[in-house]
């Protein structure tokens, strides 16, 4: 009896995280549509959702307040990168891969979404603080129903204790990425498939080449198909649903979302870049929604090479 109450009550838990995310996407995105500004699209709202109230155990060693400063300070930087900085745009997100690294390096925590927070903006060339304004409302929403949660007993409390300061090897692990990035970003830009370099890419790059002597949390090629299978979800449900048979946006990144938390929790691969992969289909130019599951595809190969290269012989 006792068993069948506690699988009850974890179904249920299940329940409520899944409808919260769901909410949270969908009120993101309504908000969008209805004041016809797609950056207040946060696309790592999907992440932080993933391992902040969907895992398990937290993904990051974070607390809500560091969450909270980090998220919205970072995305205000890249904002700032991408109106001030001179120079091309292969220049600005270079320095915005290279800061956001840095602040990662010294923040005392494993929240590497913050990367995304710098480079997204970026990337997508972004001039309005709507997407600050956005990411620190939707941050703050996520921390909200967390702590929440715990409270009611829905989500596991958990401590937090401060990364250590980063030693002489995190440095090289530093230099080894951004040198890559370097790289494959100035690929990427010239091709015009600039997506082999999205921004959730480089934070699944960047968490798994810290996995000291390789020990990735799954296998390589699972890796790969998840945030291929992500990235497709999100195409096709924007593809379908609102550019074929004009429904809005929202309906889409919902029901993308959906199959995203039933792949996740399925397979049990809480691996927040997933999330934000899934979500920034739905961002993205519409002409480049078709290929966009084949750049994620070749871009996360070689970001899974590299991080196995780079956490094996800089540990």
């Amino acid at each position: 009896m006792d068993t069948e109450v506690s699988g009850n009550k974890s179904t249920a838990c299940t329940v409520i995280r899944v409808v919260t995310v769901l909410f949270l996407i969908a009120l993101m995105t309504a908000v969008s549509e209805a004041m016809h500004d797609r950056e207040i699209i946060f696309p790592e709202i999907a992440a932080l959702a993933v391992g902040y109230i969907c895992a398990p155990k937290r993904s990051w060693a974070v607390n809500s307040q560091r969450m909270m400063l980090l998220i919205s300070g970072c995305a205000l930087l890249g904002l700032l990168i991408s109106i001030f900085l001179p120079g091309s745009l292969y220049i600005k997100l270079i320095a915005a891969f290279a800061a956001a690294q840095l602040i990662y390096m010294f923040s005392g925590t494993g929240l590497a979404p913050l990367i995304s927070a710098v480079v997204l903006p970026v990337l997508i060339e972004s001039k309005s603080f709507t997407y600050v304004i956005s990411a620190a409302g939707m941050t703050l929403s996520i921390i909200i129903f967390h702590e929440i949660y715990v409270k009611a007993d829905i989500i596991p409390s958990e401590s937090f204790a401060p990364r250590a300061k980063p030693g002489k090897y995190a440095y090289f692990r530093f230099l080894a990425r951004t040198a890559l990035v370097a790289v494959f970003m100035l690929i990427a830009l010239r091709s015009g498939w600039r997506f082999m370099a999205a921004p959730p890419l480089l934070v699944a790059f960047t968490e798994l080449s810290e996995k000291k002597g390789g020990r990735f949390p799954f296998k390589p090629v699972s890796i790969v198909i998840l945030l291929t299978s992500c990235a497709l979800i999100g195409s096709v449900c924007r593809l379908a649903l609102t550019m074929t048979l004009g429904l809005p946006l929202t309906s889409a990144a919902v029901c993308a979302a959906a199959l995203m938390l039933l792949i996740v929790y399925n397979r049990k691969m809480f691996m927040p870049p997933a999330g934000a992969i899934t979500m920034l289909a739905m961002l993205i130019p519409e002409n480049a929604v078709l290929l966009y599951p084949l750049q994620v595809c070749i871009g996360m190969t070689v970001y899974m090479v590299s991080s196995y290269f780079i956490s094996k012989y800089l540990k």
